[in-house]
């Protein structure tokens, strides 16, 4: 896959909200962000200020590499403002086709070949590439040639699911992220995130539940003792108590 040669060292990853930060071996940032419409000259300042905020609170250096889907020809990458110039590494993938990389995958699989995890990578990509293929049924095809990419480890399949995952949730509308999550649910990253829905879910009832006991108690304890035994804060019981005053009797 030819997409530019950065020599990166997984060394550790750093997440923020829905962009990367990869540790290189010089302890050099290269920070990665998103693009499905080119923001110009506003992106390319949002991501100077992530840069110059970051180069200061961790006191490293940082680069911003910068995908842009394949429906982005020629975006904007630096502009002078001052005496100061700002330029990020822009990867552009419009001279790959996501229909051409997805069916010679199928093919393979289909004639008995096994993939490799070499094979497997540009799916990761594949939403930024050109192509017929809407950027759903992309992602569908996706999963479903790496579930069945038994030759390939499961640590490695993990890496490339999650890169899926993460970028679909960038691009694809939140209907669209619904109507996938069968496929999804079906590998392993799916089940951990059923999982952690499952934790979630059940952390939030826990709380439910503390606050019906404290509004329950309001008129009865005093607002510490109700702190005490419920486990919520002094502040959080207070809330209730002047909420619960405040509301007319029906």
């Amino acid at each position: 896959m030819d997409i530019t040669a950065t020599e990166l060292v997984y060394l550790d990853v750093k997440v923020f909200h829905e962009d990367f930060n990869f540790v290189m071996e010089d302890g050099s940032w290269a920070h990665f962000e998103f693009q499905s419409k080119n923001e110009g000259l506003e992106g390319l300042k949002r991501f100077r200020v992530y840069e110059a905020l970051a180069s200061y609170q961790y006191k490293v250096p940082v680069t911003t590499y910068v995908l842009f889907s394949g429906k982005i020809k020629k975006p904007m990458s630096e502009f002078t403002e001052g005496v100061n110039t700002f330029c990020i590494v822009p990867i552009t993938m419009q001279g790959r086709n996501a229909d051409q990389v997805i069916q010679g995958l199928w093919e393979k699989q289909e004639c008995g070949g096994k993939l490799t995890e070499e094979d497997l990578v540009p799916l990761t990509l594949c939403l930024l590439m050109g192509g017929e293929m809407s950027l759903k049924d992309r992602v569908k095809a996706a999963y479903q040639i790496t579930r069945a990419a038994g030759s390939v480890g499961q640590e490695e399949l993990d890496k490339i699911e999650a890169v899926l995952y993460i970028l679909a949730d960038k691009f694809l509308e939140s209907a669209e992220m619904d109507e996938l999550m069968e496929v999804i649910g079906m590998t392993r990253l799916g089940q951990k995130l059923v999982d952690r829905g499952i934790e979630q879910g059940k952390v939030l009832g826990k709380e439910e539940e503390r606050m019906d006991i404290a509004q329950n108690l309001i008129d009865i304890l005093d607002e510490k003792v109700i702190a005490q035994r419920t486990g919520l804060s002094l502040e959080t019981v207070i809330r209730l108590k002047d909420k619960q005053v405040s509301t007319p009797a029906l």
